[in-house]
């Protein structure tokens, strides 16, 4: 029989003081951990658990003390307790329908430290078997959850065999041109409120919220096409010449 295994490391380190008690209570059963210092270093040898067991009582003090938000691991954990025995003492969870990246998530969101979560798995096997090796790789942010694994590696190598890099350009030959990037306009903020130091503009406190909602709400209202067809225009040039120059 072969025993399939996901080693997993979680990076940073969490700080303790955003930890709730509910989240520290699952995550310390669904990883192995270690302190360090006021924060706390999550990893599994074999993968996370997707089953933990948890005193009934403790559950019901615990939810009393938490912000029951929907679609967060405390609402789970509530409607889990609401179904089960009245007279169980230990409340089994199983955790395989429910994305533990989400509790990640909703740590980064309140911490001020941590702008991202990164967590990584290997894929191994006791049995040298050609679906059983690999890995995977997931960003957590405040506001996306994004995962990437070797097949994904594999197939984008395999289109730049078929296909050159030329043939497979990233986008499959869309070519971003411009990128609108938060850093920056925090830079152009600084630099505008220093220009209108004496007036009420230098007054106002920007966060990365307001930057953020800006950059998202100006996107959808930009008209560039008369850029973009001068860039096709002296793109379609350049191949042309690009063409009579490897003729000649």
């Amino acid at each position: 029989m072969t025993d399939y295994h996901f080693p997993t490391v979680v990076r940073p380190s969490i700080p303790l003081a955003v930890i709730t008690p509910l989240e520290h209570a699952l995550l310390c059963q669904m990883f192995e951990h270690e302190s360090d210092g006021d924060t706390l270093y999550f990893f599994s040898s074999e993968g996370a658990s997707s089953t933990v067991w948890l005193d009934a009582a403790d559950v019901k003090a615990m939810l009393a003390g938490e912000a029951i938000e929907e679609d967060s691991v405390a609402a789970f954990v509530q409607d889990r307790l609401a179904q089960a025995d009245p007279d169980e003492a230990e409340l089994e969870l199983d955790l395989s329908d429910f994305d533990e990246t989400r509790i990640f998530q909703q740590i980064v969101r309140r911490c001020a430290d941590l702008d991202h979560v990164v967590i990584v798995s290997a894929w191994t096997a006791t049995k040298m078997l050609p679906d059983g090796f690999g890995g995977g790789v997931t960003v957590v942010t405040a506001d996306a959850i994004l995962s990437n694994s070797t097949s994904e590696m594999e197939a984008r190598l395999l289109d730049r065999a078929d296909y050159s890099d030329l043939g497979c350009a990233p986008g499959h030959g869309k070519h971003p041109v411009l990128t609108l990037d938060e850093a920056e306009v925090r830079s152009m903020i600084a630099d505008i409120q220093q220009a209108y130091a004496e007036t009420h503009v230098a007054t106002v406190t920007v966060d990365d919220a307001h930057i953020r909602q800006a950059c998202l709400s100006l996107i959808p209202t930009l008209d560039l096409d008369e850029q973009l067809r001068g860039l096709e225009f002296s793109a379609a040039m350049a191949a042309i010449r690009n063409a009579r120059a490897a003729s000649a």
